[in-house]
């Protein structure tokens, strides 16, 4: 593992951790591998939750097949103006064909959308959750033709700014083929009186040519990811990849007038542009804002990046700190920062602390049984109080046990990073973890060196979920795990079971747990 320090030039040096760091971090996880809490037994539970394949301080509230659409992030919004709603991104129907990764060309079949009467490619699903025990799902928005992952989703509410007219509801979704990418943004004001007066309204399909210089911008030629859509400023944040890069960098676009996009500046690592050393195959996963604080937090997939940035300027974003986790680590995907006003046995001065909390990505065959890879992927913890030199304080995992045996990706997905849509400054020190197939995990941050489980939860598969790839069993793959205003989570799979609402039921996180 690595931490770089962006000197004043940009250009970058790198440090090994000592052996004997290495060596305690080794400890650390060791120790939050431990099992977590053991009442209620989970057979119990289970026994009583037929769509439960275990669970421990985690019940089922509410459920939504989804129409058995293959599905991937999942935003909430809800207030007293618009109502209570969840929006799910949706990948390709690959179930004839299954694909372990769903980033290029796959055979794609429509699914029968009972409310349309038609076959529809997958798109992007909107439910009705004033009644979370039975999560209604009032539309889909489909794509019009096949092979689009529209895996990402973001949404904004009685729009202002420079919309017209003003006070529309809006959601931008991503558009991404493998050869043609883009995100298009939907007026959805109406899904609660006639969703299907839901119409299209723009797409960003690139950057200005040139903008970055002779050759640089253009055309998106590399993914559009997954975004963030700020009710608060208007802007929109985006990892997406185009000409004079060699990956994904991450887009700042001033969406203040929906139907005139306008891009407003790029953050990226030094050695993503063309030409420049020190290239490791890191791509930008997608953007976690704190504008509060004026920072942008990146985890960098393909490699093992971790980092922040300054956006005072936000046409010139500044890199700020930057650590590599790659060896041992296997890939980051989510970081969340995290301010504690108490830390065991840190006093006075030394508070307040700010930690980043980060989770990789299991992904590919070595997280896939039989786990062929001797490095799990897991979640991590740094201090990040001092910018110029953050540091790892622990990390945690889930115990192995059966799971390499089950079938399908196992390890971390992403964190819940945001809470009704807005970000999620865990003010409660709990996490919950997209577990692929260990379900959802319910972590205990409330000591940030020493991580430790409240609960989780296992989903059954039934008649709609699929092995991920050819040579897979079948196996429950949680996919994504958000927040709504009442506390409850909502989890998507990836191969096509559907959406789960979940309660944590256990005690508070505090550091005597």
């Amino acid at each position: 593992m690595r931490h770089i320090t962006p000197s004043s030039g940009g250009r970058t040096s790198s440090a090994r951790l000592s052996m004997l760091g290495l060596g305690s971090l080794l400890l650390m996880a060791a120790v939050a591998c431990s099992p977590g809490p053991t009442t209620p037994p989970a057979e119990a539970v289970a026994a009583a939750d037929p769509r439960s394949d275990g669970a421990e301080n985690v019940r089922l509230v509410g459920y939504n097949d989804l129409q058995g659409r293959q599905s991937l992030e999942v935003k909430t919004k809800s207030n007293a103006a618009n109502g209570n709603w969840a929006y799910v991104g949706h990948s390709p129907n690959d179930r004839s064909n299954p694909q372990a990764s769903d980033d290029g060309q796959v055979r794609d079949e429509p699914i029968l959308n009972p409310i349309t009467g038609k076959m529809e490619w997958n798109g992007t699903s909107i439910l009705d959750i004033s009644d979370p025990s039975g999560p209604k799902l009032v539309w889909h928005i489909p794509n019009e033709e096949r092979g689009v992952n529209s895996r990402a989703v973001s949404v904004v509410y009685d729009y202002g700014f420079n919309a017209s007219p003003a006070g529309r509801d809006y959601l931008i979704r991503s558009f991404d083929t493998g050869k043609d990418f883009r995100f298009q943004i939907f007026d959805i004001t109406t899904r609660d009186t006639d969703p299907s007066k839901i119409s299209l309204v723009s797409e960003i399909t690139g950057t200005p040519a040139n903008s970055c210089g002779p050759g640089c911008g253009g055309k998106f030629i590399i993914r559009a990811h997954k975004g963030y859509w700020s009710q608060e400023s208007g802007l929109f944040y985006s990892s997406s990849g185009e000409p004079g890069f060699r990956q994904v960098v991450l887009h700042i676009w001033d969406l203040k007038d929906p139907k005139n996009p306008k891009f407003v500046g790029r953050a990226f690592l030094p050695g993503q542009k063309n030409g420049a050393p020190g290239f490791q195959g890191e791509y930008a996963h997608h953007p976690i804002v704190d504008e509060k604080n004026n920072r942008l937090y990146i985890a960098f997939r393909g490699a093992g990046q971790v980092g922040s940035w300054d956006i005072s300027d936000l046409s010139q974003p500044k890199l700020v700190w930057v650590v590599d986790t790659t060896p041992p680590g296997r890939g980051p995907h989510t970081v969340s920062p995290i301010v504690y006003d108490q830390v065991p046995n840190f006093k006075g001065e030394a508070l307040p602390r700010t930690y980043a909390f980060v989770t990789d990505e299991a992904a590919g065959a070595a997280d896939m049984k039989p786990c062929a890879s001797g490095v799990r992927s897991k979640a991590y913890m740094f201090d990040i109080t001092h910018e110029s030199s953050p540091f790892p304080v622990s990390t945690w995992q889930v115990p192995v046990g059966n799971f390499c045996d089950k079938g399908g990706r196992f390890g971390p997905h992403q964190h819940a990073e945001t809470r009704n849509s807005d970000l999620n400054r865990f003010e409660d020190k709990i996490a919950w973890i997209a577990y692929f197939n260990a379900g959802v995990r319910v972590l205990d941050l409330s000591d940030p060196y020493n991580l430790k489980e409240l609960g989780y939860y296992i989903p059954k598969t039934n008649t709609n979920s699929y092995g991920i790839a050819k040579d897979q069993p079948a196996a429950i793959q949680i996919n994504d795990v958000e927040i709504d205003h009442r506390d409850l989570a909502y989890a998507t799979d990836r191969v096509g079971t559907g959406l789960f609402v979940l309660e944590y039921t256990g005690r508070k996180a505090t550091p005597s747990n």
